[in-house]
């Protein structure tokens, strides 16, 4: 399935995601002016990330990369905001050509195919190098290891074995070093493919005159393949005093999705829920962790049963329940 064909718009944990990394943007907004910045996406033929920027953030300088004609028409029928500009190009055209504002910029590549790794993660190489300071990146790969290979006449050890030989042969210059069988299966991958991201990151400081990648954000989520998306910021150097005083003002110690230290990516997995099973959550929320030890007991005691066969999904809910989002039918 191509990305010009996924309905991000009707996908929860992808739209958590979303709204997770607006609250992100938000806290660099309280260190630069984030609606002066610019933002690059890819966009798809809804434009749900341009459009959701725009309405939380003021942002007002956008381009939208879509290499499929057909899906750059779309786009203009379904949202041709005068503040976006299409581009019906290649990404790698489109970086080559573009003159990168004063003011910042955000960038969100956003890719779906597991077998052009190599290529994804050369491109956020560069245009992570063609950044400035305080310039923020983010990258969405495929994380499921079934984009390695199926290998369905092989136990699942077997499997996750000649998997790492086609990772090996996929990024041979991002590959980490001892990785073993248990690093591909379906649970470990993303972590694994963060580590990927790591190495090609930390190859701008020895290319590029001493650009430094800190990460500000990762999770992994399913809405159908498993997706893993990492968001950081820029500087010039990791000793840069900038580096601590962004996170002093920012406050990003203090949010509780913060990964600032390349741990491993957290899971975004919710149940799918009727509004009134989620007004009846809502009414117990937030939750108190000195309080309440097991979040997602309290929730199905007071739901009176349980909306999942997955409790760590219940818990989930509460702890992302700000940033779920609103499905409802609308006539017109």
């Amino acid at each position: 399935m191509s990305g010009a064909t996924i309905p991000y718009h009707l996908r929860q944990n992808k739209a958590i995601d979303r709204n997770l990394f607006i609250e992100l943007l938000a806290r660099v907004g309280r260190v630069r002016n984030i609606s002066e910045y610019e933002y690059i996406g890819f966009g798809g033929p809804f434009m749900e990330d341009h459009k959701a920027l725009h309405a939380s953030l003021r942002m007002c300088k956008m381009h939208t990369i879509e290499r499929d004609a057909n899906t750059s028409a779309r786009q203009q029928f379904n949202y041709a905001a005068k503040f976006i500009t299409p581009h019906n190009k290649e990404s790698g055209e489109f970086f080559r050509e573009h003159n990168f504002g004063e003011k910042g910029t955000v960038v969100w590549l956003d890719y779906t195919s597991a077998e052009d790794l190599n290529e994804q993660l050369n491109e956020f190489h560069s245009v992570v190098a063609m950044l400035d300071a305080y310039d923020v990146a983010k990258i969405t790969l495929n994380a499921s290891v079934v984009g390695l290979g199926k290998f369905p006449e092989f136990s699942e050890t077997k499997k996750a074995g000649e998997r790492l030989k086609v990772l090996q042969a996929r990024i041979p210059n991002y590959i980490p070093a001892g990785l073993t069988e248990k690093d591909l299966l379906s649970k470990t991958y993303p972590a694994t493919l963060q580590r990927c991201v790591q190495n090609c990151l930390s190859a701008l400081s020895v290319r590029l005159c001493g650009l430094y990648f800190h990460p500000l954000s990762s999770f992994w989520y399913a809405d159908g393949q498993p997706m893993l998306t990492i968001t950081g910021i820029v500087f010039k150097a990791a000793d840069d005093p900038s580096v601590a005083d962004f996170i002093t003002r920012s406050r990003f110690e203090d949010w509780p999705f913060a990964n600032l230290k390349w741990a491993a990516p957290t899971p975004i997995s919710v149940p799918a829920l009727s509004a009134k099973e989620r007004m009846k959550l809502d009414e117990c929320l937030p939750i108190d962790p000195s309080a309440v030890a097991d979040p997602a007991a309290h929730l199905k005691a007071h739901l009176g049963f349980s909306p999942c066969d997955d409790q760590a999904e219940l818990a989930n809910y509460a702890r992302y329940y700000r940033a779920y989002p609103h499905f409802s039918r609308v006539i017109l």
